[in-house]
């Protein structure tokens, strides 16, 4: 099964970080990142484009991230999620999530996956 991470956040802080990490780790050569912004859509608007994007790829298992818990860009995500197994969410987005991402995504499986980008997100924040 495709793994495939999908970014949801408010502006273009996902695009943003998908550049970012693509001059970190070199060109991303395949197409197993995407983002979507919330701008100017309401909660329900943003649900129903993820899961346009999510419907494109029958075959994949999604992980979305979004930047922080509890706003809109959460909550549609987490809509979404509830109603399949394909689909795991992780909040609190950082690049060392993404970096993650990219260099693990053909090592693990979906569910432990997603927990290492968890605690490589944490990982990453430092006092």
């Amino acid at each position: 099964m495709n793994k495939r991470m999908l970014i949801v956040t408010h502006g273009d802080l996902g695009k943003t970080i998908i550049e970012v990490s693509g001059k970190i780790i070199g060109e991303i050569k395949d197409e197993c990142l995407t983002s979507l912004s919330n701008e100017g859509l309401s909660t329900l608007e943003l649900a129903d484009k993820i899961r346009a994007v999510i419907e494109k790829h029958p075959d994949s298992y999604f992980i979305i991230a979004t930047d922080f818990p509890g706003g809109s860009c959460f909550i549609a995500s987490k809509k979404i999620a509830s109603s399949s197994m394909q689909i795991s969410t992780v909040s609190g987005l950082n690049i060392s999530m993404v970096l993650s991402f990219l260099t693990k995504k053909d090592l693990y499986s979906e569910y432990q996956l997603t927990e290492i980008i968890k605690t490589d997100g944490n990982r990453a924040i430092v006092s």
